[in-house]
């Protein structure tokens, strides 16, 4: 176990040996849960860089310049527009 603070504000200093472990920085979000016991239990919650390249997509990605032009048809027909050539 190492020690650690309890400011008056109620704020907590997570150790750096436990930052470093858990990938925390700053600003990063945790999710504090409290057992039954009293243990206290930190978890860091879940970023954008986590969860990148695990989606499932229904369709292939395309480059930006096929869609943009999608983009571009897909919005002239909503509008009624006329094409006009990118």
């Amino acid at each position: 176990m190492i020690p650690t603070n309890l400011s008056s504000k109620g704020q907590l200093t997570i150790p750096k040996k436990f930052r470093l472990r858990m990938k925390l920085t700053g600003r990063r979000r945790v999710f504090v849960e409290q057992r039954a016991n009293g243990t206290v239990i930190v978890h860091p919650a879940p970023s954008i860089l986590d969860i990148a390249g695990k989606l499932d997509l229904k369709r292939p990605l395309v480059s930006p310049e096929e869609e943009r032009r999608l983009t571009h048809l897909a919005m002239a027909r909503r509008t009624g527009e006329k094409l006009r050539r990118l």
